[in-house]
């Protein structure tokens, strides 16, 4: 039987030594026979911030040899933060892992490199591994050249067709994404098609990361879905504080058998994850439970909730010529950040973009509006 530890979001700014995990869940993750991490952002020390609308994120350098050190094999670069100190950035990172003997995937210097999938031989096991995340910035597109550096779209048609032959070549497919709203402990409805269509075009499991809490898992036909993992080592200013009770999960896999799973549970306790006593596991049930009676109910109110608190006022502030996001005491908050230099002036245009390119941010917007609109009007849409 081959063993695969695969665990959620990693930033670290405060270990030198890049050790982040306790010894005993170091163990864990050095017995499995191959250990993956999403890999949030980029070390330090090379390229320049890009003109962005969000944070930019990067990491100790020291991080990359701190997870070999402690038993992981394989850095995901799929997301939202790879490319926020551009191609030089990116590319330091993934030199950086090479020089370690990590491997990476999901991101790279031109369309075949972020796109190019891992097969592994491990044991009798033949296990093919695509990433991908949704689009926000540094994605690679429909528009984005052949040449362009960035990250892999997970609703690209290649992905689709990656899956298919994969399956034809390897005896367990998995697909790793990074989508979703953050904050949220259940997975917006167009992802949850997304990641069953990729089972049904033949992937064993869709592993989630992104939302920055763990959310619930479901057995789709023969195969896992995971939505959210959460957090595993979040350290920047709004998460070193947070405990990020979350979990990983150890996939077994057998020769002509259905995959099945274990997961771990963990938190971060002194600055280093732990592995969690019972009082402190988050609770399966309750997950899981939201993904079937109070589903609807619950998807729209996540919807409208972060429509209205997050996406209107941004959008609103970027489209006006003047500071204001749709109200006053707001605004004023606003004005008074940038005037005392807690909060850069925003350039419009980009913060218009990025929350346009923003999937997550788009379905949540639609559904909400198809909401309001049903509530005024009743009927169909």
């Amino acid at each position: 039987m081959v063993k695969v530890f695969i665990c959620g979001d990693i930033v670290n700014y405060q270990k030198n030594d890049g050790l982040i995990c306790s010894g005993s869940l170091a163990k864990v993750v050095a017995e499995a026979d191959y250990s993956i991490c999403n890999f949030e952002a980029p070390i330090e020390g090379f390229g320049e911030p890009q003109p962005k609308s969000g944070p930019h994120h990067y990491q100790k350098k020291s991080t990359i040899n701190g997870l070999k050190e402690q038993g992981f094999n394989l850095l995901c670069m799929a997301n939202n933060h790879i490319m926020d100190f551009g191609t030089v950035g990116l590319m330091g990172t993934i030199n950086e892992a090479k020089k370690l003997g990590m491997e990476t995937i999901g991101a790279g210097v031109n369309f075949e490199q972020a796109y190019k999938p891992i097969i592994k031989s491990i044991g009798d096991i033949k296990l093919g591994i695509i990433n991908a995340c949704e689009a926000q910035f540094g994605v690679i597109d429909y528009f984005s050249g052949l040449e362009q550096s960035g990250y892999a779209w997970i609703n690209h048609s290649f992905i689709d067709k990656q899956i298919i032959k994969l399956k034809k070549e390897c005896d367990f497919v998995i697909v790793l994404a990074h989508a979703g709203l953050e904050h949220y402990n259940i997975p917006q409805k167009e992802w949850r098609w997304r990641y069953k269509h990729f089972c049904d075009l033949g992937a064993d499991a869709i592993i989630g990361s992104h939302p920055h809490v763990p959310q619930g898992f479901e057995n789709y036909n023969d195969s896992l879905i995971f939505y959210s993992l959460g957090n595993f080592y979040f350290d920047s200013k709004n998460f070193i504080n947070k405990e990020d009770r979350s979990y990983s999960i150890v996939l077994r896999l057998e020769k002509n058998k259905k995959m099945n799973f274990e997961p771990v549970f963990h938190h971060k306790e002194q600055g280093i994850v732990q592995l969690s006593m019972q009082e402190k596991q988050i609770d399966f049930k309750i997950l899981n439970s939201n993904l079937d009676n109070d589903y609807e109910k619950l998807h729209d109110q996540m919807s409208l909730t972060v429509y209205r608190k997050k996406i209107k006022p941004k959008y609103t502030f970027s489209l006006l010529h003047f500071p204001f996001d749709g109200t006053i005491k707001s605004s004023l908050k606003r004005i008074l950040a940038t005037i005392v230099g807690k909060q850069k002036k925003k350039d419009k245009d980009t913060l218009a973009l990025h929350l346009l390119r923003n999937e997550s941010y788009y379905f949540a917007a639609k559904h909400a509006l198809e909401l309001v609109f049903k509530d005024k009007y009743g009927g169909n849409k």
